[in-house]
């Protein structure tokens, strides 16, 4: 069975309520119109029996919602097979509802059985058709017993009638057809809009080159962890850090190699980080990143370990071998640095004092390592 897309799934499982609501008024109606003709006996379990079926269509319909959740295909398509085969189910009883006007109702009551069905088929088309295939079972499962008990009265209005039906058929596929490609269509394009939008904000915060955060996103986000961390009495600290004469790497090995270094880079560094540092790419080669619940000293280990796995990192660009450093800064929240400016600006300045030491070195407050 053909994967179905989850969102006419879930189409399906709202429009249940509704369609299994209008299938017992309409069958209150027959229960109503034939109980003059039909034993109340047969009447009361034909009825019994759609009240079974309609309780077991939501329960299908709560199936689907908890396989869609768990995204688990396999069950989503026996569910799919349970509900084709209680369409089938429903037909039959259908059928069974038109044989009882037969048997025991005079003639034209026949014709009010096959209105209330074609009234059925066609509401069926709406509330169905996100199954297709369901609905054409369905469908050709009680329009075909109609059209042999039309032909087998064999008078010339029933077999107007069947000529009408044949009309009918193609002209309902068709709507049927229509109004899935048309739920297909718009949930293709909500999907692609989705898309859109997560790629768009994705590209607002991301740096194209590395994929980290870009200078924007950083200083927002970071402005409400600060705020968090204040309220909360954590210690924050920030790293500020440079490639180290990044510029002979662009003119010594081109652009692309430069490129690659700060790629590589990202990546080394990231393997030092825990999941909850926020790193970005401020720019240029230079680098910085918020450690949430780290103090000044924490901060300067977490520093230290990333100069030394740089250093040590042998870079391979087109199988040239590239050496490189950084040098970092780092400041600390506390009651003279409150804000992210605040934090960047002395990180920078601690980032400044490690060049002008002499580089591929780590520089907090008044102190070096």
């Amino acid at each position: 069975m053909a994967a179905v897309h989850p969102k006419l799934i879930q189409s399906l499982v709202d429009q249940t309520p509704r369609a299994m609501v209008a299938m017992l008024i309409v069958s209150s109606a027959y229960f109503g119109i034939f109980i003059r003709f039909v034993p109340v006996a047969i009447l009361v379990v034909w009825f019994v029996f759609q009240i079974f079926l309609a309780i077991y269509r939501f329960y299908n319909a709560t199936m689907f919602k908890k396989y869609l959740a768990q995204k688990s295909h396999e069950k989503i398509e026996k569910n799919e097979l349970y509900f084709m085969l209680s369409n089938v189910f429903q037909a039959f009883m259908w059928t069974i509802s038109s044989v009882l006007s037969i048997v025991y109702a005079p003639q034209p009551y026949e014709l009010v059985s096959l209105i209330m069905i074609i009234g059925i088929i066609t509401a069926a088309a709406l509330s169905m058709s996100s199954l297709y295939k369901a609905y054409l079972v369905f469908f050709f499962s009680m329009i075909i017993p109609q059209i042999i008990i039309m032909i087998s009265f064999g008078e010339h209005q029933h077999i107007g009638l069947v000529v009408l039906i044949f009309i009918y058929i193609p002209a309902t596929i068709l709507l049927s057809s229509a109004i899935y490609n048309s739920r297909l269509s718009s949930i293709e394009a909500h999907d692609d809009l989705e898309k859109s939008v997560d790629e768009l904000h994705r590209l607002s915060i991301m740096d194209n080159l590395t994929n980290i955060y870009n200078r924007r996103y950083f200083f927002e986000m970071s402005q409400k962890l600060i705020a968090t961390a204040f309220r909360e009495q954590k210690p924050v600290s920030l790293i500020m850090l440079d490639i180290d004469y990044f510029k002979r790497v662009n003119d010594n090995y081109g652009h692309q190699a430069g490129d690659y270094i700060l790629i590589d880079l990202v990546k080394e560094l990231e393997k030092v980080m825990r999941n909850s540092d926020v790193f970005a790419r401020i720019g240029g080669e230079e680098f910085t990143i918020l450690l949430n619940n780290t103090s000044l000293e924490g901060a300067k280990v977490i520093a230290e370990k990333m100069r030394l796995t740089i250093e040590n990192k042998v870079f391979i660009y087109n199988t040239t071998s590239i050496d490189i450093t950084i040098s970092l800064g780092i400041s600390e929240l506390n009651t003279e640095n409150t804000s992210i400016e605040d934090l960047y600006k002395q990180a920078d300045k601690q980032l400044y004092i490690a060049k002008n030491k002499g580089r591929n070195r780590v520089c907090a407050s008044l102190t070096a390592t």
